[in-house]
């Protein structure tokens, strides 16, 4: 009997799934929240652009025949307040690198919410694991029976 002749066997292919997931991305906006206000003093958005709201400076008011000067507020860099940003921590704009007095600001922030921090973690994580399980059959029938028919199945997942 003539000897077989052994061929490569081909890796199986794995499936993937080419589509944006909600859940998973909000998972994950709300993980980064929840670390980037506890030791940054900011939220991601924040964080990673350096613009954070507060008072961007003073107009002048005419009220009643008087003039006066109002705070405005809005979104505006503002290197050395008390939260740390991206931009502050590589030395972009008109910030120092590793901004002001960062480590000290870091130290003070991580022993006030270390705790609170970990529970908050702990809740979210819990929460969407709890969450992903108790709605599997709504978000596979999202999944499955809508974004089809709006034919979105390739774009997005829930």
């Amino acid at each position: 009997m003539a000897r077989r002749r052994m061929s490569r066997k081909s890796k199986p292919r794995t499936r993937r799934s080419r589509s944006f997931n909600i859940v998973n991305a909000a998972e994950l906006y709300l993980t980064t929240d929840v670390l980037t206000r506890n030791f940054m003093g900011t939220n991601p958005l924040g964080f990673f652009t350096g613009q954070e709201y507060g008072g961007t400076g003073y107009t002048s008011v005419m009220s009643g025949g008087r003039v006066g000067s109002q705070q405005t507020y809005g979104y505006a860099y503002r290197p050395g307040a008390t939260s740390i940003t991206l931009p502050e921590l590589l030395g972009f704009g008109s910030a120092d690198i590793g901004g002001i007095n960062t480590a000290s600001i870091l130290k003070d922030n991580f022993k006030a919410n270390a705790i609170p921090a970990i529970m908050q973690y702990a809740g979210v994580k819990i929460g969407f694991t709890v969450g992903k399980k108790l709605l599997s059959q709504q978000r596979n029938m999202i999944n499955n029976k809508i974004l089809p028919l709006v034919g979105m199945k390739q774009l997005v997942r829930v």
